[in-house]
């Protein structure tokens, strides 16, 4: 059996660690199949988005984050809004990645990553920090353990088929936080093992039995109880999720300059304007750019 879509969060209270684990991979599939990614841009977009996920479930349901990945490398940025409802929304630049050689060449030796949260339209926080590791999923873990003082894991496991309608087999992924109270040198030893071969096998597996995640738990926390007891929930179901549309075109028209209208009046020709998000595409008469224009921004 292979679960498609599926996001958690729990407890593991013995430890005071608070987890949250997603499967997502029909949210990651839209996402690639809209950018139309070659493999090494879809596995970042793929797993920034995942993590970004995983962030926001941490939060309220009405809670959204966003994050922007900036390098100097040939990955130039990421973007992902994500929110604590499962939904979330990407891209990354350029979208053709192939012939790198290695992991400098494709981050570059700099980069930053900002981080915005907000709350009903409300922004409530956001940041900017260095990007100390050169990797999507661990530069963010660093801003929540840097600028949010929230120690943090996170782990994102990514496979990819030859099926080119649905190129991605299973994408999941695992964030670890320590609650008030945690013992942090036992934390550091739970978290040092998201990167062992034991959890990211499990992680990677190709198809999700029942007791999928109670392995995991287990590889990580095997040192430090026989049996760990946890409470865990639904948080929504991952979906790849735009909120763009023809109505919320207004701003974007309203940022050309008079000389850029006048010459789009006189050719008379409709223009086109596409969402970075999501990448659709829509087509605009003339009216319909002076009505924007008329409108009041």
């Amino acid at each position: 059996m292979l679960m498609n879509g599926a996001l958690y969060k729990g407890r593991i209270e013995d430890l005071g660690i608070a987890f949250h684990y997603a499967v997502t991979t029909d949210m990651a599939n839209e996402a690639v199949l809209r950018h139309e990614c070659d493999p090494v841009a879809a596995h970042l977009l793929v797993r920034a988005m995942t993590a970004a996920l995983l962030s926001a479930a941490s939060g309220d349901v009405h809670d959204r984050i966003n994050v922007r990945w900036a390098y100097e490398g040939r990955v130039r940025t990421v973007l992902v809004d994500a929110g604590g409802d499962g939904t979330a929304r990407g891209m990354i630049s350029p979208v053709s990645l192939h012939g790198t050689a290695d992991v400098a060449e494709l981050y570059g030796e700099k980069g930053n990553i900002q981080v915005v949260r907000s709350r009903g339209g409300t922004v409530m926080a956001s940041g900017t920090i260095e990007a100390c590791f050169m990797d999507v999923v661990d530069d963010l873990t660093a801003f929540l353990c840097m600028s949010d003082q929230v120690e943090s894991g996170a782990a994102v496991l990514v496979a990819f088929s030859d099926n080119p309608e649905r190129p991605v087999h299973v994408a999941r992924g695992l964030l670890l936080q320590a609650l008030p109270g945690c013992d942090l040198e036992r934390f550091q030893r739970i978290r040092s093992r998201l990167n062992d071969d034991e959890a990211r096998t499990f992680l990677s597996r190709i198809n999700e039995p029942d007791n999928l995640f109670e392995d995991v738990l287990r590889a990580l926390t095997c040192d430090e109880m026989e049996t760990p007891e946890w409470t865990m929930g639904e948080a929504g179901v991952p979906a790849f999720r735009c909120t763009c549309g023809p109505e919320k075109l207004g701003p974007a028209l309203r940022c050309l300059s008079y000389p850029e209208r006048a010459d789009i009046v006189q050719k008379k020709k409709d223009i086109a304007i596409r969402c970075h998000f999501c990448n659709e595409r829509y087509m605009l008469s003339v009216d319909d750019c002076i009505r924007a224009w008329n409108e009041k921004g």
